[in-house]
């Protein structure tokens, strides 16, 4: 069997989540851009929608150091996720699913663990994105044709965040080395923010809390990020993240940038580090985005 038995409380809630998802009624609508919307280079999820009738795929590869110096530890990971964003039925509405497969090289022995390779799905997940409200649909600020600083200068109403909702699964493969004694599904949720504070200064806000219900894998993640728009192809971003899973908890810190090749392709890199010495964890990647724009304007 691919997927253990699943919990019955924990398919309910994600159907009803999803009932209410599709169902609700709110005047927000999802920010089609004729440009790549794309989550990456960062971990952060915008609280916008792809839109409908795009389909996305965002993969990125990279490899995360792992040492523990007072066991004289040291294990490499070599990954690779792809999220899969498709935006359907409403605007405001996104279906989510990511997949990560990881090669885990342990070179150095630690009590409990074994030395060699293991491979396998690391991550594989599926969820929902629903833009809840968008401060821009109420923003009656008139354009001033005379000044393009008039029209993007900071404005304390760009405080205002948008707000989405995000709720999904993990999906337990019983062959991974890496989801031994998972369940079958585990829900997770997340609250999104994000704020345009200029045309050029975007933060995002996500917290996320994962695996509920389950005692020794439950986690809490709260991730902030602040991007730059230097050119019209050129991006950066420094992001921060506070995760914790029992009694263990660490602090991250990712930055890295983005080059819009076409309108509908993206490149990135990005590396990152945690403060903490056991385990004392730095890494570097590269990203690639890519779209089908299949979006129609409804008129």
């Amino acid at each position: 069997m691919l997927l253990k038995s699943v919990p019955k409380s924990c398919f309910n809630l994600f159907t009803w989540t999803l009932f209410i998802f599709l169902f609700q009624v709110h005047e927000v609508k999802g920010q089609y851009t004729d440009i790549i919307n794309s989550n990456s280079p960062g971990n952060t999820m915008g609280a916008y929608s792809v839109g409908t009738g795009i389909y996305q795929a965002e993969g990125r590869f990279y490899v995360d150091r792992v040492t523990v110096d007072s066991l004289s530890s040291e294990s490499l990971l070599n990954n690779g996720l792809l999220s899969i964003r498709i935006g359907l039925i409403k605007e405001n509405l996104e279906f989510v699913y990511d997949v990560m497969y990881t090669l885990d090289s342990s070179t150095s022995p630690v009590p409990g663990q074994k030395v060699g390779v293991d491979t396998g799905i690391y991550l594989n997940r599926i969820g929902v994105k629903y833009l809840v409200y968008d401060p821009e649909k109420r923003n009656n600020k008139p354009i001033n044709v005379y000044s393009w600083n008039a029209n993007n200068k900071f404005s304390w109403r760009n405080l205002i965040p948008a707000i989405a909702i995000y709720a999904g699964t993990n999906l337990a493969i019983s062959s991974s080395p890496f989801m031994v004694n998972y369940p079958s599904i585990s829900p997770r949720a997340m609250l999104i923010l994000q704020n345009h504070i200029t045309s050029k200064w975007v933060t995002t806000i996500n917290v996320v809390y994962d695996h509920i219900g389950n005692k020794s894998l439950a986690d809490t993640n709260f991730i902030a990020s602040l991007s730059h728009n230097l050119k019209p192809k050129w991006s950066l971003f420094v992001e921060g993240q506070y995760y914790k899973q029992g009694d263990y908890n660490e602090q991250v810190l990712r930055t890295g940038g983005a080059y819009l090749l076409k309108r509908n392709i993206q490149f990135d890199l990005f590396g990152g580090l945690n403060f903490k010495e056991a385990p004392k964890k730095r890494f570097v990647g590269m990203g690639f985005s890519f779209r089908i724009d299949n979006h129609k304007i409804k008129r």
